[in-house]
């Protein structure tokens, strides 16, 4: 109790200081105004003002010495802190003169502010977390399918092997394995007489599709796979889209024969790509286009703003 008591006169002393201190600013700043304004400049009263500006001096230096002498009456009475707060070389901060280093001392303070909330928060997501903690099932792993080996890691026989399967599937796509950039195949398809397209593996990855008309080279100039240039029809060119958005919806990582196969078979579909009607609206062009979107596990036709 005799703590609290001590503390709260503290403070009081504290607070009538800095009253004390605003008073004394007061009057300094009322004397240096009454000092730089100076007698007036009239006729009639500049003889008054110069015989009593000496007394107005000394009226307001008086109440300067009594405010003065207050405030360290009242400093006097502070108790000094029994307990020092050790601030380290940021205490430092806080002296200098400078007012844009100043601001350094404040933006300190907060950020330790923020890692102390920072702080208190992980605290409590680290309890959550343990006390909920995600457990692996209990299948042994040697149960589960693992691939043996990764699409892109696999020799060119069985790359040939798996392309010639494919051929054997289908009666108007034909399939035409060329490797003219080392180890990678490149596959020509032919559609019927519908449409060409060049697929880039890698592996048993596929990386890349372009899709052409049929009346469109696959060969370049000097004789060589065109594997990037585009169609100049735009029907082609929405065919193309769509392979590459297929291309990554059949890849499958565990599987290195399935998604190759299913690419495919997505492909094969458009050998009605002029014939087939669109199954939501029921007509075969739709802004002068046919249905170019293939649903990728009924391969129904659609537009491209009729698709699901």
């Amino acid at each position: 109790m005799a703590a609290q008591e001590t503390t709260g006169s503290n403070v009081e002393t504290l607070m009538s200081a800095l009253n004390a201190v605003r008073s004394l600013r007061s009057q300094v700043t009322h004397y240096f105004r009454t000092v730089a304004d100076g007698p007036k400049e009239t006729d009639d009263e500049q003889q008054e003002d110069n015989n009593n500006i000496s007394e107005k001096y000394a009226t307001v230096l008086e109440n300067i010495k009594n405010q003065l002498r207050d405030l360290e009456t009242q400093v006097g009475g502070l108790n000094p802190p029994t307990t020092t707060t050790s601030l380290g070389n940021t205490g430092v901060l806080s002296l200098d003169p400078s007012p844009d280093k100043l601001r350094l001392y404040h933006q300190l303070l907060d950020c330790y502010t923020w890692t102390e909330k920072v702080h208190c928060y992980s605290t409590t997501m680290n309890q959550l977390l343990h006390g909920n903690s995600l457990k692996r099932s209990s299948v042994s792993i040697s149960k589960r399918r693992r691939p043996t080996q990764y699409n892109h890691n696999v020799p060119q026989q069985q790359v040939d092997m798996t392309i010639q399967a494919i051929n054997q599937m289908f009666q108007v796509m034909t399939l035409n394995v060329s490797r003219p950039f080392g180890n990678n195949a490149v596959v020509q398809v032919t559609l019927g007489r519908v449409l060409r397209a060049v697929v880039t593996l890698k592996g048993l990855l596929i990386e890349w599709v372009v899709v052409r008309a049929y009346n469109e080279p696959l060969l370049d100039e000097e004789g060589k796979v065109d594997l990037y240039t585009p169609s100049q029809y735009k029907v082609f060119q929405k065919v193309t889209d769509n392979a590459n958005a297929a291309m990554l919806n059949f890849c499958s990582p565990g599987f290195t024969d399935l998604s190759v196969r299913s690419f495919f078979t997505w492909l094969h579909s458009y050998q009605t790509l002029f014939t087939d009607v669109c199954k939501r609206c029921d007509s075969h062009l739709h802004n002068h286009m046919p249905p170019t979107w293939r649903e990728f596990r009924t391969l129904d036709p659609f537009h491209e703003e009729c698709k699901p």
